[in-house]
């Protein structure tokens, strides 16, 4: 599920008013969104910001392996299950955010609307005082060769793969995501995105 890292980050922070007292101002609570098609990335990204930046990771798959443990055909998501897991997850992200943990929720990018970025905008928006909202973008040839290293049985078919990657990376032409969100990163490694991230958005990584 989640991956706890270094020390609470969100700290309550104590500034002088006016009339010179004390007033407390509410923790900044930021939170991370990372998506992108399957391999994309995104799991290797976020780990290395929970590593190197001090996040706490909660990983979407982390909780639909659980769910589909004993289901023979773990690989088909109703629309049901969707709710189920988003709404689990978002719970366990909002409880980090509320420790003062920053969180950083990584998860698969496959359709379009794109429901799950959707649904944990929607249901984080009260939680979260920093969003942002990263959305990867390789090449159908830089997928199919993360697919290729990591070496999962079901994913060697090439023709397959790439049909695959194809049909979620149009899911970043969708409406409802905004440009400023999508990293391309067909020629960037993990640790170049990071470095890309970081020098485009300090406030996150401070």
């Amino acid at each position: 599920m989640s991956k706890p890292n270094a020390g609470p980050l969100a700290d309550l922070k104590v500034k002088n008013n006016e009339e010179g007292g004390l007033f407390q101002v509410a923790p900044t609570r930021k939170l991370i969104l990372i998506s992108g098609p399957g391999g994309s990335g995104k799991t290797s990204l976020a780990k290395r910001i929970g590593d190197a930046c001090s996040y706490t990771v909660v990983s979407e798959d982390d909780y639909w392996r659980e769910f589909k443990a004993n289901d023979p055909q773990n690989g088909l998501r109703t629309l049901e299950e969707e709710r189920i897991i988003q709404k689990r997850v978002a719970a366990e992200v909002r409880s980090l955010l509320e420790e003062g943990k920053r969180v950083v929720l990584e998860f698969i990018l496959y359709c379009d609307p794109p429901r799950p970025l959707l649904a944990y905008q929607e249901a984080l928006k009260g939680t979260v005082s920093d969003l942002l909202v990263v959305l990867l973008q390789p090449s159908v040839d830089a997928i199919l060769a993360r697919k290729k290293r990591r070496g999962r049985e079901q994913e060697q078919d090439a023709a397959a793969e790439a049909a695959i990657a194809l049909s979620q990376l149009n899911c970043l032409d969708s409406p409802h995501i905004k440009k400023e969100w999508i990293v391309p990163n067909g020629d960037r490694g993990i640790s170049e995105t990071l470095d890309w991230l970081v020098r485009e958005n300090p406030g996150f990584f401070a």
